[in-house]
């Protein structure tokens, strides 16, 4: 039978989704996202931790950005011990794997439905006091919305920096046609802004992991049949490719 060959354009490539491949699914990876880590950004968490009750983390890379740049500049420790005497949210369920794996504690919150907006509607019912985001300075800003809505402080820690690598962008045209690619998967709206401004095919099948960049979908390349899973993460994302006719 033959594999489905799926496009990954994300900044890492997903190694542990390997197992829910079952020999269905190949993996392409190109990716047009840059990661940089903000140097000292573990300071700016310190100076800012002790004025909220709860802290946000809105993806998987974030814990661990924020622990090696802890670690790099001799704070890792202090860091464990106020997140100990914290409260802390995830927006899905792969953030909270990666801040029990980086951090050491599980998180307190993780809401029903994996988006910001969602996690910002937990927030408000428990009537946090402060929210410190610990995120990527160009991340959604869903939550912020809901939480100054409902008069919550929160403040903003930018642990990295999020920027297309054009040079791959540019090469995904011909990257398509010469790998026969079947499905294209974006997991965030600024990879799919990016994407439905470059790309010229019409006859694959995009996949979004979440509703913010589904909707960016939808909007900005209309031609395309998009699917979202039912769970906003990448493992679901997988499972829906898997599950779907050929």
């Amino acid at each position: 039978m033959e594999k489905k060959l799926v496009l990954y354009l994300g900044p890492e490539y997903p190694k542990h989704i390997k197992e829910k491949l079952e020999n269905n699914v190949e993996i392409a990876f190109l990716p047009i996202l840059n990661i940089i880590p903000i140097n000292k950004s573990s300071m700016d968490f310190l100076n800012n931790v002790d004025s909220c009750d709860w802290i946000v983390f809105t993806s998987p890379r974030g814990p661990k950005i924020l622990a090696d740049d802890a670690k790099n500049n001799k704070v890792f420790d202090l860091i464990i011990e106020k997140i100990n005497n914290k409260k802390l949210a995830a927006v899905g369920s792969e953030t909270a794997k990666s801040i029990e794996i980086n951090l050491g504690k599980k998180p307190d919150l993780l809401p029903k439905n994996y988006t910001g907006k969602e996690l910002g509607v937990e927030l408000v019912k428990i009537n946090s006091k402060c929210v410190l985001l610990a995120r990527s300075r160009q991340g959604l800003k869903d939550i912020n919305e809901v939480l100054k809505e409902k008069g919550i402080n929160f403040i903003e820690v930018n642990l990295y920096e999020e920027s297309i690598n054009y040079e791959n962008l540019l090469n995904i045209n011909e990257f398509l046609t010469k790998n026969n690619i079947q499905y294209v998967l974006l997991s965030s709206p600024l990879i799919a802004k990016a994407f439905c401004n470059y790309i010229k095919q019409n006859d694959i099948t995009i996949i979004s992991i979440g509703p913010s960049t589904y909707n960016i979908l939808k909007e900005m390349c209309s031609k395309f049949n998009v699917l979202i899973p039912q769970k906003y993460t990448l493992s679901s994302a997988i499972d829906l490719i898997n599950n779907f006719p050929r």
